[in-house]
């Protein structure tokens, strides 16, 4: 379910940065289905204040956005293992997306051949989500000096309250005169602030699984997946009991798989089964 799917002959090829990009026909159908209520929820928003353009031109705005910000994501890690003198191929596929390495190994300075070091696994892993989330700032940023509001900027925005740090995106302020450029903020904003968000969690093999493993390796001097295998089945239960309370049955079946997937690994490490 996670790992690399098989190419296929409807997979959309192009390169981008000097990375080759494959996208999935699945990736299509699983964000749209995903964004299908989100479309219907800012087509009835947008209907009360402007002409609303419709559930299905929404929906194609929000598989744009989404393919957009998930690219930068694996953009981000893909970056990462190039500074490490490691290329890699993207892939978008029904999970998101993926940075695939094309090498195990990089060079250092002097020539000599080396691994990656934990540390360096950590850089790789946070590259992802920190580059979406800049790319979330710069967005926002944008709006801002558009006058444009975003309710996806205005939420972040209210963090600012308890430093006493007025709302910039607050709705008194700014305006929502065109239903394409607010809805191409909203959205992208959006994604790109949940979706790191969700991948920080630490549950393996999500980005922040990957931080607890090696994390755990540097201080356990071991290999780390022990350790990250117990907080991904404890964190994904608790985060799939969580979405199921809130009503979200498709974020708390995702998350009960991850959780499965973790407890099937440390079931592995207690060896063969006793009869």
């Amino acid at each position: 379910m996670i790992g690399e799917p098989t190419p296929s002959q409807y997979d959309w090829r192009f390169t981008f940065m000097g990375f080759p990009v494959r996208v999935t026909w699945l990736f299509w159908v699983i964000t749209a289905a995903l964004g299908y209520g989100i479309a219907m929820s800012a087509n009835s928003s947008l209907s009360r204040i402007l002409p609303a353009p419709g559930v299905g031109p929404l929906l194609l705005v929000w598989v744009g956005c989404v393919m957009v910000s998930v690219l930068i994501h694996e953009l981000g890690h893909a970056l990462a293992f190039r500074y490490f003198g490691i290329e890699s191929h993207i892939v978008l596929y029904h999970m998101g997306g993926l940075a695939i390495p094309t090498a195990g190994f990089s060079f250092n300075r002097g020539g000599g051949r080396r691994r990656l070091s934990h540390i360096d696994q950590i850089i790789i892993s946070l590259a992802g989500p920190f580059l979406q989330f800049a790319s979330a700032i710069l967005a926002a940023a944008v709006a801002y000096w558009m006058g444009i509001y975003v309710p996806s900027a205005s939420q972040v925005g209210n963090l600012l309250d308890p430093l006493g740090i007025p709302n910039p995106w607050d709705q008194g302020s700014l305006t929502t005169n065109n239903p394409w450029t607010h809805s191409i903020f909203n959205f992208y904003i959006l994604v790109s602030i949940w979706w790191p968000l969700f991948n920080l969690l630490p549950v393996y093999p999500l980005d922040g699984g990957h931080v607890v493993q090696h994390t755990a390796a540097i201080l356990t001097r071991s290999d780390g997946y022990r350790q990250a295998h117990i907080v991904g089945a404890v964190v994904g239960l608790l985060v799939a009991w969580w979405f199921f309370n809130n009503g979200n049955g498709i974020n708390a079946l995702l998350f009960l798989s991850l959780a499965m997937n973790n407890i099937q690994a440390m079931q592995g490490y207690g060896g063969p089964p006793r009869w």
